[in-house]
């Protein structure tokens, strides 16, 4: 049995492996790409793990924007015979992704060209004007397990990552530029030889222009670092790069050769800027993985003409509309009609509630309803809860422990190397020779194994974890996951899945494609987690009776219609009457009762067809994932009701005592600093889990929401929990990788320390010795840390597969 997801590659679950897939969305997207001949994609993605696609293909996405945005460019240049549109994907994890995504836009009428770049996900799409329905695109690579969405903000593309992008490219020819002017002078070159001045002034810009470019990046870092406490890998490498280009300053002005390190200053910040961004690439492709998605709408309609009302304008007695599937932005009263509502993502509680004329609901819930709901604002937007809850925390990517280390660490080189020049000076030699001490100290010593090889070890875990569905988004996150000592879980959407479980798909199985079909259309369009549920559950048989639905004419009054209360309903082509609803309904009556049992019914013409029925399902192997945590005291806050909470807790092996339920947002922040502030990772996915990152010392969120993963140090696409112990692990094994590292700089730095305050150390020597102790370092991270074989290089695959 496979072992790894058959699309997506991520390692399975015991319990799933009889399936070889790891959830219905990539099973329904293999199936699709083998019906489509799209086979290829496999050949060329060879096994890259991509992110599991859970539900994505079956969900209803709003791409409204997409239309507007193509209705403007249209407007604006009414001559234009193209449409050009810039945007981002999500979902691209190889170039298989590539191929596959340029295939499909191809092949649709009056398509031109097809460009991706799959480090940021940007897409750039070219089509003939009037002749490619640009939604209809969108919805089919949605359905591929793709999701398009608008370009990312500038600022974002113009950050860190470009910054050092451009600084070491810069810095690299100027590092080749050192090297070779200064190599005529380590092979003998004689100082009266015509063109020595020459390669020496060459040898001096090269340095100096790297300083300006990279050095200064380093030195204006630990500048802010020192003002605000914080002393980080910045600051020695600011120090010693400093003074190795003062020292070398010095000795090119009065001829002293020993002094002159140019070179190595112009080497040594290269290397630096490459480790460093090496960190933030991995760091940036993370946060790439995921479109900037806001849950909350920055704007509203007013109800009675319909313009736009920010929401930082929304007062009490706003009277506002609140469109299909969008979250209210503050506590509201429904103005008229009646709706439907989820109320999870704000007080943890899975199951919708009905809401009618004159009734609240609070900020954060959202509509699942299929028409817009007129609302009465019962606060101000700055008064809301929600507005609390999405204000930005304090977030430290700190590490306590390396800068403890850092500080010992500069106090001991600058004592060795000030002490060193003065006890050279002191017992009869020349300034000169006490300065070259003195700089030769500070220039060994420069921590340029550390700074190339604690990014290779970011990355290189880093890079198991996105095997696993996981995505680093901070820095430092190797060094702090090590301190946790307890675990707190919300329940809802973290410990359980988002959707509740079908308990018997034989009932799915047992329907003839007419009923299927009819409850394929009744569940498409439906918000609603239950109708969610069986689209899940339908998988690509729903699929392909929609299509043909689609494809064949239909009764004008075919389209579904959504009694909120009730359920939904649509009349066929034949004049039947299919209705899903609560258990009770016929499907026929307008009046809302109380269900007379769980679950939904399908029925035809009022004659019951099928009873579905749901449960509250865990995320595979949870129990034993729990029982692996069991030193780090998992506990569980949840909003949700305590019989509900209790249960989970049960089946989950957890203590009563660590299961604290019906909590307000504020509780679970309050019970985070209460019980461990400095050494608690808090899992979580919905709004009212918040205030609770605020207070926790790391976290991790579940993906797909759009809020919790800006603030998250990870963010997971895994239906499982099983990636915490390997993460954790993984944390030793990094931590251990490190300290070996630690020991063999400090035993390369007592050696070379001892040649520097003997006299002996000088330029040549150093240039030898620095690269060679950064290739030992980068070998023992490799060697401990070893590559995921099932991830390799994108852009080596692209050349091998072109």
């Amino acid at each position: 049995m496979p072992k790894h997801c058959i699309h997506c590659q991520t390692p399975l679950e015991p319990s799933q492996e009889a399936s070889g897939f790891c959830c219905t969305g990539c099973e329904f997207v293999y199936q699709l790409i083998h019906n489509e001949g799209l086979e290829k994609f496999y050949d060329l993605k060879r096994d890259e793990a991509s992110a599991p696609l859970r539900d994505q293909p079956f969900q209803q996405y709003d791409f409204q924007w997409l239309q507007d945005a193509v209705t403007q460019q249209v407007e604006e240049e009414p001559e234009a015979q193209t449409i050009e549109f810039i945007g981002s994907l999500q979902g691209i994890s190889c170039i298989g992704c590539v191929w596959l995504v340029e295939k499909l836009f191809l092949r649709h009428p009056g398509s031109i060209r097809c460009d991706i770049v799959p480090s940021t996900g940007a897409i750039f799409l070219t089509w003939k004007r009037d002749s490619l329905n640009i939604l209809d695109f969108a919805r089919e690579l949605q359905q591929f397990g793709y999701l398009l969405g608008p370009a990312r903000s500038a600022q974002k593309q113009s950050g860190e990552f470009k910054q050092l992008g451009g600084k070491l490219g810069i810095c690299g020819a100027f590092a080749l530029n050192g090297m070779v002017f200064s190599l005529p002078r380590y092979l003998g070159m004689k100082p009266d030889f015509a063109f020595a001045n020459i390669f020496d002034l060459i040898t001096f810009i090269s340095a100096t222009l790297a300083m300006l470019v990279g050095g200064s990046w380093f030195i204006k870092r630990a500048i802010q670092g020192v003002k605000a406490g914080v002393i980080h890998m910045d600051l020695p490498i600011a120090l010693g790069v400093s003074l190795a280009y003062l020292g070398s300053l010095v000795g090119w002005l009065l001829r002293y050769e020993a002094l002159m390190y140019f070179d190595f200053v112009a080497i040594f910040i290269f290397l630096m800027l490459g480790g460093r961004w090496l960190q933030t690439a991995a760091v940036e492709r993370n946060r790439n993985r995921l479109l900037e998605q806001t849950p909350v709408p920055l704007s509203v309609q007013d109800a009675e003409d319909g313009h736009a009302i920010e929401i930082d304008d929304i007062a009490e007695g706003t009277k506002y509309q609140l469109p299909a599937g969008q979250t209210a932005p503050v506590a509201s009263i429904i103005a008229s009609g009646s709706a439907d509502f989820s109320l999870e993502w704000i007080n943890g509680e899975p199951d919708p509630v009905h809401r009618s004329s004159g009734m609240s609901i609070p900020a954060g819930a959202i509509n699942l309803s299929d028409s817009q709901a007129v609302l009465t604002a019962e606060e101000n937007w700055s008064d809301s809860l929600l507005a609390k809850l999405i204000r930005p925390g304090e977030s430290s990517a700190r590490s306590p422990l390396m800068e403890t280390i850092l500080r010992y660490y500069l106090a001991a080189v600058l004592i060795i190397g000030i002490g060193g020049g003065l006890a050279w000076l002191l017992t009869g030699n020349s300034l000169p020779a006490a300065i070259q001490v003195t700089i030769s100290v500070f220039v060994i010593s420069c921590p340029c194994a550390l700074g190339v090889a604690l990014p290779l070890a970011d990355e290189l875990a880093s890079g198991k974890m996105r095997t696993l569905g996981v995505f680093i988004r901070r820095p430092a996150f190797w060094s702090r996951i090590r301190q946790i000592r307890t675990i707190f879980f919300d329940k809802t959407g973290t410990l359980t899945l988002e959707l509740p479980q079908l308990v018997d798909k034989r009932e799915l199985e047992t329907l003839d494609d007419q009923a299927a079909s009819a409850l394929a259309q009744l569940c498409s369009r439906s918000r609603h987690p239950l109708s969610r549920s069986l689209m899940h559950a339908l998988g690509i048989r729903g699929q392909q009776l929609l299509s043909q639905t689609k494809s064949s004419q239909q009764n004008a009054h075919s389209k579904p219609e959504e009694l909120p209360g009730l359920g939904t309903r649509f009349l066929d082509a034949q004049a039947v009457t299919w209705s899903l609803g609560r258990g009770g309904w016929d499907g026929q009556s307008d009046a809302i009762e109380a269900a007379t049992r769980a679950g939904s019914e399908l029925r035809r013409d009022g004659k019951l067809i099928a009873h579905f029925t749901f449960h509250e399902s865990l995320r595979p192997e949870a129990r034993k994932t729990l029982l692996a945590l069991k030193d780090r005291h998992p506990h569980i806050l949840s909003g949700d009701h305590p019989d509900r909470v209790q249960a989970i807790a049960k089946n989950l092996g957890i203590k009563p005592e660590l299961v604290h339920p019906a909590l307000s947002p504020e509780d679970k922040a309050r019970l985070v600093k209460e019980i461990d502030p400095s050494g608690s990772l808090f899992l979580g996915d919905g709004a009212n889990d918040s205030l609770a990152f605020d207070a926790a010392w790391m976290t991790g969120a579940v993906a797909g929401r759009g809020l919790l993963e800006a603030k998250a140090d990870f963010y997971f696409l895994s239906n499982g929990l099983q990636f915490l112990p390997k993460m954790l692990n993984l944390a030793k094994k990094y931590a251990f990788a490190i300290r070996s590292v630690f020991t063999f700089s400090l035993s390369y730095n007592l050696i070379a320390v001892g040649i520097c305050l003997s006299g002996h150390m000088n330029p040549l020597l150093a240039a030898i010795l620095m690269p060679l102790s950064s290739l030992i370092s980068l070998a023992i991270i490799t060697f401990l840390i070893p590559a995921n074989t099932r991830s390799n290089d994108l852009i080596a695959k692209s050349s091998s597969s072109l």
